[in-house]
């Protein structure tokens, strides 16, 4: 039962992080997937200024810690956010952390962001 409780408790410090948290104008992006200790899984999309990856995923990876939550950083890019226009588009790469699935960063923008017009890419930067 103990084991039980503890593993509701991460799924809980799980849930308390947001999706999506994506700063108006273009800006470096992290795909950060969030590990509970029982294997559940979040996939959570953070752009914000740097002048590396790493700094925009320094906060919430130290706040996942924090929770005793393990995470994996498959990669980032850039995201450019228009509120005028309703448009997001995810693009490039990360030098530090690589190429993710941009196409799972989509997705999860369109749930945050609904009306917006998401699109995505490889290149460019």
């Amino acid at each position: 039962a103990a084991a039980a409780a503890a593993a509701t408790g991460y799924s809980k410090d799980l849930a308390a992080f947001r999706e999506c948290d994506v700063a108006p104008g273009t800006f470096k992006y992290v795909q950060v997937h969030a590990i509970a200790p029982d294997g559940t899984r979040k996939v959570i999309v953070r752009s914000a200024p740097g002048s590396y990856h790493a700094d925009v995923a320094e906060t919430l990876c130290e706040a996942l810690q924090a929770k005793c939550l393990k995470f994996e950083i498959p990669g980032g890019g850039r995201i450019r956010r228009d509120d005028d226009l309703k448009e997001i588009e995810i693009y490039g790469h990360s030098k530090g952390f690589g190429l993710p699935d941009h196409s799972i960063s989509a997705r999860i923008c369109e749930n945050a962001f609904p009306g917006y017009k998401v699109s995505h890419r490889d290149t460019g930067y």
